[in-house]
């Protein structure tokens, strides 16, 4: 059987002036998406190493919203990197203990995660998918450059823009919503609403992340398991 494994890290947490607050944020996003997301979960996201984290998913999974879900979630701090990686678990799973297992799927998400720490794109790159050798080479090298690209609009956001993007993927993940009422959600004018999805481009990004992560779930989850 064929699973999505995703490790992650936060950047430079040993910097932080606040390192208790900011473990507190990462194990309260974690549970918030193990309740969220538990019928997609077949190991429970979980924080290991202080800053670190992982889980492992079912193929049906929407596992790039969860992954912008835990980005923009911590998009307070220094910054994220995330590995996802696609295959098979050679040993035991224990579902509250994700650390225990192991197998090509982690592999290939640590894999991914290095290739987000050697390859950063001038530190602006935060997720990176590999799916192995010989394994929809084409669709891995197409996803990534999408992903590279999306991160580089995003690294542009600031302020309010940052806050959109938090709150709207928080309450309605890639749900697309009027912006009447995220300006009501915010307590912030419609136009105020208006000008910023348009100055972030975020109804194009946001098709986009749902577009590629509905090729992934058709593609991927036709795999023979």
């Amino acid at each position: 059987m064929q699973y999505y494994a995703l490790v992650g890290d936060l950047k430079q947490s040993r910097q932080s002036s606040d390192r208790k607050a900011l473990q507190e944020l990462l194990l309260g996003t974690m549970n918030s998406l193990n309740i969220r997301y538990t019928e997609h979960m077949a190991a429970l996201l979980m924080v290991n190493s202080g800053d670190a984290f992982q889980g492992l998913f079912f193929l049906d999974a929407p596992i790039l919203e969860i992954c912008d879900r835990i980005r923009y979630a911590l998009s307070s701090q220094n910054g994220i990197r995330m590995g996802i990686g696609f295959g098979s678990i050679e040993t035991a799973i224990e579902r509250k203990q994700s650390i225990l297992a192991d197998g090509p799927a982690f592999w290939n998400a640590r894999y991914a995660l290095a290739q987000v720490q050697d390859h950063d794109y001038y530190n602006t790159r935060t997720l990176a998918l590999r799916m192995g050798e010989n394994c929809h080479e084409q669709l891995e090298t197409l996803v990534n450059q999408v992903l590279v690209l999306q991160d580089q609009v995003a690294s542009k956001w600031k302020n309010t823009q940052l806050e959109l993007a938090r709150h709207y993927l928080s309450s309605h993940g890639y749900e697309r919503v009027s912006q009447t009422q995220v300006a009501k959600e915010m307590k912030l004018s419609t136009q105020q609403v208006n000008t910023t999805v348009q100055a972030m481009g975020w109804f194009a990004f946001l098709d986009t992340r749902k577009e590629t992560e509905r090729v992934l779930q058709t593609v991927l989850g036709g795999v023979d398991s």
